[in-house]
């Protein structure tokens, strides 16, 4: 115990010039050393109080100091020898330096004081694995499983190890139910296609391998095992991928939007865009309609061809025009301007005829239906572009059931619809943030999800029938109505992150109970937190996805040196040290320090996207470095809870706010932008 001390009192020396500092203040900030200093001079003063021993130790594990990290968490164990979570922590400070014995020792200790202890089951589970002792390994996994049963982390782990003990089928089963809490996980489908490219099962591989590639476009290994498997395919990739298709028209009863809302303002919507919101290259499209189309040329009104019900006619880009062509494939017109698909019938829709002969993937493995009018453009060296006109009301009818689940509690859709709309009116000014793309809004995730009316569901239709006309303000204006699938159980405020701006009513708050107040979390607080199972209104088991709101990545440090590389030449990683954190415990700035150089990222997509090969769920995540015992890296476990920006409104949020307490719209809105109300506006029909 001598040596540890040491370390403490030559920390505490070193501290004395910060000992004014707010220590949580430096937290925030990321000056971790000095964060762990002044909470060293707070433990000093506080003689009996193991709390500020534990959030040095977690800054200094944050700043990559994990033995001196350990140090503080044993002089906490003084002051408080019965606490199974500091032993667990301690376990996994000693499990990430390789120190087996040690981290065996500390998470046993945990066991005893508490039973049914989740992080230290899986720690033990970590130890025997690295020990090779199949039996125990399994034992303790088994036994977190239980603990944690919707978590998907524990079935990636399962199978990591069933892959490590040969035992294929066991780990091929894992997979498949990881995939089956949390289909976006990647890094589960990798082995998985691994397992049935090694069973001769190539078409499972290479739809493993596609599905990799939706998720991580141009992912190394799943882009070259794709051309790999193409010649031992039984299939074609159509038929091993079948399309969605649209076979009959679909009917809404008992409520009919068209008759129940009135004329609203036209929109121009972007579809099958990127996720930058511009459009996709499109060289061909299939078109049709179950009620019969006109094609119209914009400019000159000249009807050029009448598409009959349920025929299927091919749009392709040549020489800088459209080519329009009929199943016999006579040519109806070379284009150079915009022509217009106008439904044959009032209350009629356009549908994209799903195509493996398109290059963009939106058009390729599902047919697409829309309201209103289509209008196809001469796009340069995008190929064809393509716009959704429509008016509003009728607009949102295909958002909210894809931004949303549509057998949630009422009262959330109704929320999303009033924010939905909201986001129309903001981004319709000036002509919209895609002026220049030739539209107001695009269809994907950058603007908000539009999918159409194959999306369209009879709960969410009626939520915005409801809400006709609702908009959330503040002071009289549109308000900024953020929203996002799941906060995590803390709310960001806009100001915190960069390029956001200060709205005062996009604010820091938990995501709890309306009523009850929480302070934000310490550096302690915040590691249990992340790594548990925290009561939350969007943690709301049986209506949301359990792996929105928290999930666990353990990526290599040869796949995380390469993606990082990718972006940034650092060389090999050394280290990766979150830099700035919100109140709510989001990441605002990642320090990546490699053996060529050092670089911050300090913008919320970018953080998101550099560590790995899919992109992080969110940027509330605590990261631990896992080396072998000569320091090498050897992975990265990033412990993450929520999906999305985390400003605003929390989508799942709200509804657990609607489903576990009752709350209507206007008191869900009231939570997630306190000080705004709602105001309804008068349309104007307008012709485009």
């Amino acid at each position: 115990m001598r040596k540890v001390n040491l370390i403490l009192l030559f920390l505490l020396f070193q501290s004395r010039p910060c000992a004014a500092a707010d220590p949580y203040s430096l937290y925030l900030k990321g000056d971790l050393s000095k964060a762990a200093s002044a909470y060293l001079e707070l433990a000093a003063a506080r003689p009996a109080d193991p709390r500020p021993l534990l959030d040095a130790g977690m800054c200094l594990r944050e700043a990559g100091r994990y033995y001196e990290a350990a140090a503080a968490l044993v002089k906490a164990l003084e002051r408080a020898p019965h606490d199974p979570d500091i032993y667990g922590e301690l376990g996994w400070l000693r499990f990430h330096q390789s120190d087996y014995d040690g981290a065996r020792s500390a998470f046993e200790t945990a066991i005893r004081m508490k039973a049914d202890n989740p992080r230290a089951e899986l720690g033990l589970a970590s130890v025997y694995s690295n020990l090779e002792d199949k039996e125990k390994t399994l034992e303790h996994l088994v036994k977190y499983k239980q603990l944690r049963p919707d978590f998907a982390g524990v079935d990636y782990i399962l199978a990591w190890n069933y892959m490590n003990f040969d035992m294929y089928a066991e780990a091929e089963s894992a997979l498949i139910e990881a995939l089956r809490k949390d289909p976006s996980f990647t890094e589960a489908r990798l082995p998985l296609a691994g397992i049935y490219t090694r069973q001769g099962k190539f078409d499972e591989a290479w739809n493993q391998y596609y599905r990799v590639l939706s998720y991580a476009p141009g992912h190394p290994v799943a882009s070259k095992m794709m051309k790999v498997l193409e010649g031992k395919l039984s299939k074609q990739p159509e038929e091993i991928r079948p399309p969605f298709r649209i076979t009959k028209p679909l009917v809404m009863e008992p409520l009919d939007a068209l008759a129940s809302l009135s004329s609203s303002v036209k929109i121009r919507v972007g579809i099958g865009t990127t996720s930058t919101g511009k459009q996709g290259r499109n060289n061909l499209l299939r078109i049709k309609s179950f009620e019969g189309l006109k094609i119209v040329g914009k400019a000159t009104g000249k009807t050029y061809a009448e598409i009959p019900p349920d025929e299927i006619w091919t749009v392709e880009y040549e020489d800088g025009r459209i080519r329009l062509t009929d199943p016999a494939g006579t040519v109806h017109g070379r284009f150079s301007g915009p022509i217009l698909l106008i439904p044959a019938k009032e209350g009629g829709s356009v549908i994209f005829d799903a195509t493996t002969k398109t290059v963009n993937q939106f058009f390729r493995w599902a047919d697409r239906q829309y309201r209103g009018r289509i209008e196809l453009y001469p796009n340069g060296g995008r190929g064809i572009g393509v716009v959704n006109i429509i008016e509003n009301e009728l607009y949102l009818l295909g958002v909210v059931p894809s931004e949303v689940a549509p057998q949630w509690p009422f009262e959330a859709l109704k929320a999303q619809a009033v924010l939905a709309r909201t986001q129309v009116l903001i981004r319709r000014a000036r002509g919209g943030v895609h002026k220049a793309d030739g539209y107001h809004i695009c269809d994907g995730e950058h603007c908000q999800a539009y999918k159409g009316k194959s999306a369209e569901a009879n709960t969410t239709t009626r939520a915005v029938v409801e809400t006709e006309g609702e908009i959330l303000t503040y002071h009289g204006r549109p308000a900024y109505t953020f929203y996002h699938s799941n906060c995590g159980g803390w709310i960001q405020a806009s100001k915190e992150v960069n390029g956001w701006g200060d709205v005062p009513y996009l604010v820091t708050k938990p995501d709890i109970e309306p009523g009850k107040t929480e302070a934000p979390l310490d550096p302690w607080s915040f590691r249990l937190w992340i790594t548990g199972d925290p009561p939350a209104n969007c943690n709301y088991p049986g209506m949301v996805h359990a792996s929105e709101f928290r999930w666990l990545k353990i990526i290599r440090q040869k796949d995380m040196t390469f993606r990082i590389n990718r972006d940034y030449s650092v060389g090999d990683i050394v280290n990766i040290i979150p830099l700035k954190r919100s109140p709510s415990g989001n990441v605002n700035s990642l320090r990546i320090i490699g053996t060529r150089r050092t670089v911050d990222v300090d913008k919320e997509h970018l953080i998101r996207n550099v560590l790995g090969y899919s992109s992080l769920k969110s940027t509330l995540f605590d990261i631990s470095v896992n080396r072998l015992k000569n320091g090498k890296v050897r992975n990265y476990w990033i412990y993450g809870g929520g999906w999305g920006h985390g400003i605003g409104m929390c989508q799942s949020g709200a509804a657990g706010l609607a489903g576990k307490y009752n709350k209507s719209y206007n008191e869900i809105l009231d939570f997630y932008f306190p000080g705004t109300k709602i105001s309804r506006i008068k349309y104007v029909k307008k012709n485009k």
